[in-house]
Protein backbone atom coordinates (compact mmCIF):
# COMPACT_ATOMS: atom_id res chain seq x y z
CA UNK A 1 0.00 0.00 0.00
CA UNK A 2 2.90 2.43 0.52
CA UNK A 3 3.34 2.35 -3.05
CA UNK A 4 0.08 4.19 -3.61
CA UNK A 5 0.93 6.71 -0.84
CA UNK A 6 3.15 9.89 -1.71
CA UNK A 7 5.21 11.26 0.96
CA UNK A 8 4.52 14.76 2.60
CA UNK A 9 0.76 14.31 0.44
CA UNK A 10 -1.97 13.33 2.86
CA UNK A 11 -4.56 13.68 0.33
CA UNK A 12 -3.44 11.91 -2.57
CA UNK A 13 -3.58 8.20 -3.30
CA UNK A 14 -1.87 7.20 -6.58
CA UNK A 15 -2.34 4.17 -8.79
CA UNK A 16 -1.05 2.52 -12.21
CA UNK A 17 1.71 3.71 -13.65
CA UNK A 18 1.78 6.76 -11.13
CA UNK A 19 3.32 4.45 -8.05
CA UNK A 20 6.23 4.68 -6.80
CA UNK A 21 9.36 1.73 -7.13
CA UNK A 22 12.08 1.08 -8.61
CA UNK A 23 13.10 1.31 -12.59
CA UNK A 24 13.13 -2.27 -12.74
CA UNK A 25 9.80 -3.10 -11.28
CA UNK A 26 8.35 -0.02 -13.40
CA UNK A 27 7.63 -2.64 -16.28
CA UNK A 28 5.62 -5.00 -14.33
CA UNK A 29 3.40 -2.77 -13.04
CA UNK A 30 2.29 -0.16 -16.00
CA UNK A 31 0.37 -3.35 -17.11
CA UNK A 32 -3.64 -2.93 -17.42
CA UNK A 33 -4.16 -5.79 -14.68
CA UNK A 34 -1.95 -4.23 -11.93
CA UNK A 35 -3.34 -0.84 -13.24
CA UNK A 36 -6.72 -2.14 -12.75
CA UNK A 37 -5.72 -3.77 -9.54
CA UNK A 38 -3.61 -0.81 -7.83
CA UNK A 39 -6.85 1.27 -8.46
CA UNK A 40 -9.14 -0.76 -7.14
CA UNK A 41 -7.09 -0.87 -3.95
CA UNK A 42 -6.24 3.27 -4.21
CA UNK A 43 -10.19 3.75 -3.92
CA UNK A 44 -11.08 1.56 -1.09
CA UNK A 45 -7.97 3.22 0.66
CA UNK A 46 -9.78 6.61 -0.43
CA UNK A 47 -13.30 5.93 0.60
CA UNK A 48 -12.13 4.33 4.10
CA UNK A 49 -10.15 7.50 4.67
CA UNK A 50 -13.02 9.20 3.86
CA UNK A 51 -15.93 7.50 5.86
CA UNK A 52 -13.23 7.73 8.60
CA UNK A 53 -12.43 11.50 8.12
CA UNK A 54 -8.83 10.40 8.52
CA UNK A 55 -5.72 10.65 6.44
CA UNK A 56 -4.89 7.96 3.78
CA UNK A 57 -2.05 7.19 5.75
CA UNK A 58 -4.00 5.91 8.61
CA UNK A 59 -6.10 3.29 6.89
CA UNK A 60 -4.18 -0.05 7.94
CA UNK A 61 -2.91 -2.22 4.75
CA UNK A 62 -5.10 -5.38 5.99
CA UNK A 63 -8.43 -3.21 6.27
CA UNK A 64 -7.44 -2.56 2.41
CA UNK A 65 -6.66 -5.96 1.80
CA UNK A 66 -10.13 -7.01 3.96
CA UNK A 67 -12.10 -5.08 1.90
CA UNK A 68 -10.85 -6.29 -1.17
CA UNK A 69 -11.25 -10.08 -0.64
CA UNK A 70 -14.74 -8.67 0.49
CA UNK A 71 -14.71 -7.64 -3.32
CA UNK A 72 -13.90 -10.53 -4.68
CA UNK A 73 -10.04 -9.26 -5.46
CA UNK A 74 -7.02 -12.01 -4.97
CA UNK A 75 -4.89 -10.67 -2.62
Amino acid sequence: LRCLLPRGQERIVTAGSCISGTHAAHASYRIMPVSMATGQAAGICAALAAERQTSVHDIPAREVQQELRLQGALV
